[in-house]
């Protein structure tokens, strides 16, 4: 093996290694499942019967997601177990991010540059929120793209068109930000519209295919998503700003790749114009960002390198450079220390003993918070307000809320398929109101509907 491929395996390697021991680190600190909201809709996935290959969707995979599914049931078909295929899945994808990252940009921005990208992913206050949320689909398709990007840039035909299809059949947000990336590239590179024609037009193809359903419910009413907005992007973007302010001198578009600079302005313009899940996007902007900052802090520090500290403006340069580092590492602490299990131990190990109890033909009435828990650590329909099993408005719940007849509360609870039973680690009352005569206790935390069905 030669110099060169040996110290790119090296760089890659090191990469890998630090965002395993980064994204490994809420399970040493705070408990076996510490991850958030989306977490059970995945581990569901694992624990249903697997019927077919991809195995049916569940509610947080969706119809769209192919790629994951597959790639979960292949997890599965190996006999690994749920949890261990889960994280250990998702943690994988992670470690791979970085690593792909710098294959992508060592050859325009260097090896320098491209090592210090992964850095800055690697500890990007973004990217790690994005991975507490358990953003599997985002991930897996971002993956994807990096290695589509890579594909296009060394003219792999082939292997870009059958990316093409994977990040479309993987995550729908994922492939719409994939092709404004290619139809802005069709203004960055004009000699090559043919090739951003043809991958744009397997894109949208597959696309369509799997997301008829999507596009009717999107031009009816904007779908949103529960991440972070604008101001708190720009607060933690703030450290890569700085680097990009601090060598605007210095900086040289021209050295940048074409798809680097064509996906920036797709993930920057997709939250501008506020399209479907935009919130989500700024997981990509971020990648974009922390990107052209790592170019920018390698400028800068070659830069301090060859001309030294001999005036003010170098001066400024250093501070700038030790203060964006600062607020890295600063933001990423304040993050793994703020963002803590929504679930305990001790609260999982009630909802698997309810599981035990319930038969899986039954649906179980949940609060909102709790439902995805319920849904991954039990095998029954799970019904909470607005998600799942639920059919009902919040017209209709705020009127069960305010009901004070017991009997609207049974014909409430009777719209439910039956077997029913309500069961929250929190507050019964909170949940459907004061609780009619006819429930009966079956266990801590669990009662059944009598009442009706």
């Amino acid at each position: 093996m030669s110099s060169a491929r040996w110290s790119t395996a090296l760089l890659s390697s090191a990469l890998a290694a630090l965002s395993l021991c980064i994204h490994a680190l809420p399970f040493l600190l705070y408990s076996h499942d510490p991850l958030g909201y989306d977490t059970g809709f995945y581990r569901r996935y694992l624990i249903q019967p697997f019927l077919s290959f991809p195995n049916a969707p569940v509610p947080g995979l969706g119809n769209d997601a192919w790629g994951p599914r597959i790639f979960l049931d292949t997890l599965r078909l190996v006999h690994m177990p749920a949890d261990v295929a889960l994280y250990g899945g998702y943690i994988f994808l992670y470690a791979l991010l970085p690593v792909l990252l710098f294959l992508y940009l060592r050859r325009s921005m260097g090896k320098g540059g491209a090592f210090l990208a992964g850095i800055f992913v690697t500890f990007s206050s973004v990217a790690y929120q994005a991975y507490w949320y358990m953003f599997f689909k985002n991930i897996f398709a971002l993956d994807l793209m990096i290695m589509a990007f890579i594909a296009l840039e060394k003219r792999r035909t082939y292997l870009a068109c059958a990316l093409d299809i994977a990040i479309a059949l993987s995550h729908a947000t994922s492939a719409v930000v994939y092709m404004i990336t290619l139809l802005a590239l069709v203004f960055f590179e004009p000699r090559r519209w043919r090739e951003w024609a043809l991958h744009l037009s397997l894109t949208g193809a597959s696309f369509v295919l799997v997301n008829v359903a999507l596009l009717r419910e999107a031009s009816i009413t904007l779908p949103t998503a529960l991440f972070i907005e604008w101001p708190q992007f720009v607060w933690l973007s703030l450290p890569f700003l700085l680097l990009l302010a601090a060598s605007w001198r210095t900086f040289s578009y021209r050295s940048v790749s074409p798809t680097l600079t064509a996906f920036a302005i797709a993930t920057l313009l997709y939250p501008i114009l506020h399209l479907p899940f935009y919130q989500r996007v700024f997981v990509y902007a971020d990648i974009a960002l922390a990107s052209f900052a790592a170019y920018a802090g390698h400028m800068l520090l070659n830069t301090i390198r060859i001309s030294g500290l001999h005036n003010t403006l170098a001066y400024a340069r250093f501070v700038t450079l030790c203060v964006a580092l600062g607020l890295i590492f600063g933001n990423f602490y304040d993050q793994v220390r703020s963002l803590r299990p929504l679930m305990t131990e001790a609260s999982i190990i009630r909802i698997e003993a309810i599981s035990a109890i319930v038969p899986p033909d039954a649906t179980v009435l949940t609060s909102a918070n709790e439902a995805p828990w319920y849904e991954g650590w039990t095998a029954t329909h799970i019904a909470a307000p607005g998600l799942l099993h639920d059919s009902h408005n919040l017209t209709e719940w705020e009127a069960l809320w305010d009901a004070t007849s017991t009997a609207l509360r049974v014909k409430f609870l009777s719209s439910f398929k039956g077997p029913l039973y309500i069961s929250t680690l929190g507050s019964t009352t909170e949940l459907i109101g004061k609780t009619p005569p006819c429930l009966t206790d079956v266990a801590p935390d669990l009662l059944y509907d009598s009442c009706g069905h």
